[in-house]
């Protein structure tokens, strides 16, 4: 079983590979439903590292939203850092039914993550696609944008995919496989093997 670490403001389960799933805090509750739960069950299916932002109900203070922003920012820059994170895809919820995906700028790598997550999808879900939206935006960090900057910077891929009410719910389980179906999809396109060996390449062909 893989190890899970409890922080007042998020949850991280250690995993391996250079993808991290992340589900961001959310504007309101009800999109907060079941994202976390998503981003906690995909992560260990797909034996990936991911950061799980406890969900509103769960910061039972006024301003404690708020003061646990720069504390996940700095948790997903530290993980990207440390174990050598190349793809971040951030799971959120949308008041609107459907899937929406969105990237932080173009490229062939963009465009490749991209690829990868719409044959992860498609075949159960209609998606809508959005590309060249903001690195804060996307992944969903608070403040300036400085964290989102810091990994554009790094060339750190970053997809949200954003998830409407019935896919967060009664379409849980589907979303759950098809996650855990990407991240081992872009692994293997960034040249990690199931043994936790990167390969020769490390970068997208």
């Amino acid at each position: 079983m893989p190890l899970k670490i409890v922080h007042p403001h998020y949850t991280e389960v250690m995993g391996m590979g250079l993808v991290l799933l992340f589900s961001p805090h959310a504007t309101t509750s009800k999109r907060d439903l079941y994202t976390g739960q998503i981003v906690e069950e995909a992560a260990l299916l797909s034996k990936s590292w991911a950061i799980i932002a406890k969900e509103r109900k769960q910061l039972q203070n006024v301003g404690e939203p708020q003061s646990a922003e720069p504390d996940l920012d700095k948790s997903v820059e530290d993980f990207v850092k440390e174990y050598g994170v190349k793809c971040v895809i951030a799971i959120s919820g949308a008041a609107e039914p459907g899937i929406t995906i969105k990237s932080q700028g173009n490229g062939s790598e963009s465009e490749d993550f991209l690829d990868i997550i719409r044959s992860g999808i498609e075949p159960h879900f209609s998606i809508k696609p959005e590309v060249d939206q903001s690195g804060s935006r996307v992944l969903g960090l608070q403040g300036n944008g400085r964290s989102a900057d810091k990994l554009s910077a790094q060339t750190i891929q970053v997809i949200r995919i954003e998830l409407g009410p019935e896919e967060r719910s009664f379409r849980k389980d589907q979303i759950v496989n098809s996650v855990a179906d990407i991240v081992g999809l872009i692994n293997a396109k960034l040249g990690f093997s199931d043994s936790g060996q990167q390969g020769s390449g490390g970068i997208l062909d």
